[in-house]
């Protein structure tokens, strides 16, 4: 009897099919994120920004985590924020990611290792870090009170950041896009936005809830560039850090905006 014989074609081609079938959401964004990473690799920054921390980088664990354990199925709204603070997501790897938040209501803990380049003053300790990020606790804060569990917000919700690197002088200082002109950041935005584009293609994302001016002008700006034919609803909420002007009971403001942007119904 005459062995069969199988064209080397053929499985090949059910392999890579195997592989697309067995691929969840959660493996595409993160190879979305290392695409982008790898871009960021050759971007050139202002000289101002002398330091660089990627959590998605080095806190790979916990970020993934994140990722697999609530980012994993199809979302109508994405709420987006800049990027990493430096007692929140650059320590636990999760988008404003405060400690205790991260830790006990998440349920995400893991080993965090530590940026290439590290500064004194800003270490990276993951959850052994004893500082508080204030942005993250008020964010996760909200949607603890409001949710109770966190699968009641991750449901139909997920927190996406437009750029996943922490940027800093070389005394700590902490720098965003947001305190640059328009011009010296036009190279970040041609890699940044195409990418955000794409985050919201993968998870069907109907509602952008934008944390902050910058996120909101952003949202507004990559969409008319990258997808002018698609609708998507863009809502704005104030940015919780405590830098903002006018940002004292910043919860209470935010629940107000929250019922009268309607979103109260997707979490109660």
């Amino acid at each position: 009897m005459e062995a069969e014989v199988v064209s080397s074609f053929f499985s090949n081609h059910k392999e890579i099919q195997a592989s697309k079938e067995t691929k969840n959401i959660g493996d595409e964004f993160l190879e979305i994120i290392d695409d982008l990473n790898y871009s960021l690799e050759q971007l050139k920054l202002p000289r101002s920004v002398e330091c660089i921390y990627n959590p998605t980088l080095y806190a790979r664990e916990t970020f993934e985590m994140y990722i697999k354990k609530f980012c994993n199925t199809k979302k109508d709204i994405m709420y987006f924020g800049m990027n990493p603070g430096p007692w929140g997501m650059s320590q636990t790897g999760v988008p404003f990611g405060e400690i205790s938040s991260v830790r006990d209501w998440l349920g995400i803990h893991g080993p965090v290792n530590k940026p290439d380049n590290e500064i004194k003053d800003r270490p990276v300790q993951g959850f052994e870090c004893t500082r508080t990020e204030v942005s993250g606790k008020r964010f996760w804060g909200l949607f603890k009170e409001v949710c109770g569990a966190p699968e009641n917000f991750f449901r139909t919700s997920f927190v996406y950041n437009y750029l996943p690197q922490q940027w800093m002088k070389n005394n700590g200082c902490n720098l965003t896009p947001g305190d640059f002109r328009i011009s010296e950041m036009q190279a970040l935005f041609d890699i940044c936005d195409p990418i955000f584009i794409k985050v919201l293609e993968l998870y069907d994302v109907k509602t952008i809830v934008a944390i902050g001016k910058f996120c909101e002008t952003r949202a507004q700006k990559a969409l008319k560039m990258h997808s002018p034919h698609k609708t998507y609803k863009i809502l704005y909420i104030p940015h919780p850090s405590p830098r903002a002007v006018n940002n004292n009971d910043w919860d209470k403001k935010a629940v107000e905006y929250l019922k009268n942007l309607n979103l109260m119904q997707y979490y109660t």
